[in-house]
């Protein structure tokens, strides 16, 4: 089986979960990397085609150009994991509030702006927020806009370094100062409890939480994420509040950093699709 990372890092195969996935694969498989980090969408196409058709794309990056080279993929017939589509939304943080909005999961009020010059000309909208609020770029990458502001002030000057860039604005949600990571690979769910990192001296070290101890809640929401976005590997991020679980983010292909048994169970995935799906020669 034919099989390439598409990555936005050149450390991918020296990832401590991804790297080691990378050299169990390449036991019986032929495994390369399509790294898009400097290229151009064009340019990640272009490179791609000086190779067979692989029979399966892992879509690592959501870069725009890691995207735009997926999508060329799939309408050649590639399968791609997870799907052009399916990434995207993750990607586009007012949509995937739209989605989980319309699935009746509940998640954070949120409001869109394509650029802090728009925002400060609605300032009947901005008035009305209560803050402090989440900013974020709407657009999530490596390294982009999130921050926590307790006033307009305080959001102009953070919003005003990224003065052309979409971003969103996130009602925050009172919760027990603990985010609740839950992480998916086809069939097999994992969870970690992890303090939210806007806590003052909030330590980084997640906390382990047995799959048999998960609450029917917590699995039933992670579950139908997956359906909505119709996503095969994802991350989720939850907040327990006093009226229940909250839904604040959605990762198409996290890195599974730290994920006891991610690794082995990204190559099962991988080894399943391929069985299903006929091998090109």
């Amino acid at each position: 089986m034919d099989i390439c990372f598409i990555a936005d890092n050149p450390n991918t195969p020296s990832h401590p979960v991804l790297g080691t996935v990378i050299q169990q694969l390449r036991a019986t498989h032929t495994v390369r990397l399509l790294d898009v980090y400097q290229l151009a969408g064009d340019e990640a196409i272009a490179h791609e085609a000086a190779h067979p058709l692989a029979d399966i794309y892992l879509l690592k990056s959501h870069t725009s150009q890691a995207l735009h080279v997926a999508h060329h993929l799939e309408q050649r017939g590639a399968l791609v994991v997870n799907s052009w589509a399916s990434s995207s939304a993750c990607r586009d943080r007012m949509r995937m509030i739209q989605l989980m909005s319309g699935a009746h999961l509940p998640c954070p009020p949120t409001w869109s702006f394509p650029s802090w010059d728009h925002a400060r000309g609605r300032d009947s909208v901005l008035s009305t927020l209560r803050f402090p609020l989440m900013v974020k770029s709407r657009y999530s990458y490596r390294g982009d806009l999130v921050g926590k502001v307790h006033t307009v002030e305080e959001l102009e000057a953070l919003a005003g370094r990224w003065k052309e860039e979409p971003f969103v604005l996130q009602q925050i949600v009172p919760a027990d100062g603990w985010d609740i990571k839950m992480w998916v690979i086809d069939r097999q769910i994992f969870a970690a409890r992890r303090r939210t990192p806007f806590e003052a001296q909030a330590p980084g070290d997640d906390v382990a939480i047995p799959a048999e101890q998960l609450p029917t809640e917590w699995r039933s929401m992670t579950w139908e994420i997956g359906r909505i976005f119709r996503l095969r590997l994802y991350g989720a991020d939850l907040l327990t509040t006093e009226h229940g679980p909250v839904v604040v983010d959605v990762n198409s292909f996290p890195g599974f950093r730290g994920v006891a048994g991610a690794d082995s169970a990204l190559v099962s995935l991988v080894e399943r699709l391929g069985e299903e799906r006929p091998i090109t020669v």
